[in-house]
């Protein structure tokens, strides 16, 4: 037969809190035991799920698993696995919920997560055990990009997600970070993040190999290596310079360091003529010029 309460216990059981809820169930389980009936199917958020003997429950290995069949079976109730569910299937909550799942795969803890999410440790590890548990998941690159692909295909994650989820799994939570707001991020992780488009970029250019047909697709992609290679010029030229401000402050800091420790008994050319070395060290001087041999007397 089909179970479910009537209208009265529906109303009665969300007035419950949890600990009631469960002396509840197990009051009503013994009393349907002692009259003989058995349940066959209990509706639970929306689905009618089957009912399972508490002694093959006990059977299952996976924990999580084990403790979730016991609640929406209603012999233990858990009010973190309830949150957890009405959560995922609340529209309101829809993008916190996918975020609160980026930041688990990028390894943040579940205090951490439930502080910035003004929830309890307890509700986000639900969250974690019932829709986003990774322990499973490949670490290899390409097994990790077919995983997340065949997610979409199978339509559990949107393509946003599993883009999301791709550039975590490179840069982990400043992938997110980068998504949210750029202009936060420290010139590190500018750098991190500017070394991973770039490497995007060459990603791209394969996937444009591997798509030529005719010879004007063929010189379009000399048009893109081209440019490629202009971009890593630059971006040497960059590393370069920064270099040399970082080489130039170091002298910069050194020379002052060194003034600091001048000797009080120093006379005032002595001291003028340490201003004079000082200034010649921080000039920028030109590149030698030398004449051609033409141009020689």
């Amino acid at each position: 037969m089909l179970f479910s309460f009537t209208p009265f216990f529906s109303k009665a059981i969300e007035k419950m809190n949890a600990e009631q809820k469960h002396t509840f169930y197990k009051l009503f389980n013994a009393k349907l035991k002692q009259q003989g009936d058995k349940k066959i199917f209990t509706p639970t958020y929306n689905e009618d799920v089957e009912i399972w003997s508490e002694k093959y429950v006990a059977l299952i290995t996976d924990k999580p698993l084990q403790n979730f069949l016991r609640h929406v079976i209603k012999l233990e109730h858990s009010p973190e696995y309830d949150f957890a569910v009405k959560f995922r299937n609340s529209p309101e909550h829809q993008r916190t919920f996918c975020v609160i799942g980026y930041c688990i795969f990028a390894g943040l803890s579940d205090v951490t997560i439930a502080y910035r999410y003004k929830l309890y440790p307890g509700q986000v590890k639900a969250i974690r055990e019932l829709f986003f548990d990774f322990s499973s998941a490949p670490t290899d690159v390409v097994a990790r990009s077919a995983y997340f692909t065949q997610l979409a295909d199978n339509q559990i994650i949107s393509d946003v997600d599993r883009r999301y989820f791709k550039i975590i799994g490179s840069l982990g939570e400043l992938g997110l970070k980068a998504g949210v707001d750029p202009a936060c991020l420290s010139l590190d992780e500018k750098d991190k993040l500017n070394s991973y488009l770039a490497d995007s970029m060459v990603d791209n250019v394969a996937s444009l190999y591997f798509a030529i047909e005719d010879k004007k697709d063929a010189l379009a992609y000399n048009g893109v290596i081209n440019n490629l290679a202009s971009f890593f010029i630059k971006k040497e030229e960059i590393n370069y310079y920064r270099s040399k401000v970082r080489n130039l402050d170091a002298s910069t800091a050194r020379i002052v360091n060194d003034r600091i420790d001048y000797d009080t008994g120093l006379q005032e050319e002595d001291k003028l003529a340490m201003e004079l070395i000082s200034k010649l060290a921080l000039k920028d001087n030109p590149a030698p010029e030398y004449k051609l041999i033409t141009e020689l007397n």
